[in-house]
């Protein structure tokens, strides 16, 4: 009661903005258990791509982005920038004062775009419900899928070993009943990861994750 007490004095329009979470009438509940939804979050995307193209960056801290002479901003940052405690949207300056090898990359959108392009067409190969949120990352509803498969962690895998096969690129995926779950699965493995949150979790992962949030916002 008291953790449900201090979430309701954060408003619950708060609490939606920042969990993401789209609360459904009980009646309801049932209906929603029985999706299959996966997330699929190329992995340090722009960054990776790069490194793919140009093999003298492999391995080494990445950013694509503005120079920081140019009061630029970083797009994406390979996970060897990361390591450095760097990450998008942080001012250019400051990412090479943190790690002063950091190689600057400008982006390339055309080449990110086809490549997006292709990925999509794998999703398209197992259902047509899909929900593009930026060029690296996407929702799809397997429920009843084109290839008859059972399991929504199977398509994950399928698609994940295509997206590698055809663009040398690697993905992580998340899989559950939710887009709201399937977004926090994916994020629990990168890179390169699978994670299934089964509906007998939901409900228990729901309330780990807004005891979080409640324990965060009331520090």
């Amino acid at each position: 009661m008291l953790v449900y007490y201090r979430i309701s004095n954060l408003g619950f329009n708060l609490l939606k903005a920042r969990l993401l979470v789209v609360e459904l009438p009980l009646e309801q509940e049932s209906v929603a258990r029985t999706r299959k939804i996966v997330h699929v979050d190329m992995d340090a995307f722009y960054a990776s791509v790069e490194q793919r193209d140009n093999p003298s960056y492999r391995g080494k801290p990445l950013v694509v982005g503005g120079s920081p002479n140019q009061r630029g901003v970083v797009a994406a940052a390979s996970y060897e920038a990361r390591k450095f405690g760097i990450h998008s949207a942080m001012p250019s300056v400051t990412a090479i004062a943190k790690c002063p090898g950091l190689i600057f990359v400008r982006p390339r959108f055309d080449v990110y775009r086809e490549i997006s392009t292709s990925i999509h067409a794998i999703f398209k190969r197992y259902t047509d419900l899909v929900e593009g949120v930026a060029l690296d990352e996407a929702y799809l509803d397997v429920t009843e899928n084109k290839q008859n498969i059972t399991y929504a962690s199977t398509i994950a895998r399928y698609i994940k070993t295509a997206i590698f096969q055809e663009t040398q690129l690697t993905a992580t995926a998340g899989v559950s009943i939710n887009k709201f779950l399937a977004k926090m699965a994916s994020g629990q493995n990168k890179p390169n990861g699978l994670t299934v949150i089964l509906p007998e979790q939901a409900m228990s992962t729901t309330s780990r994750k807004r005891l979080r949030f409640c324990r965060t916002a009331s520090d």
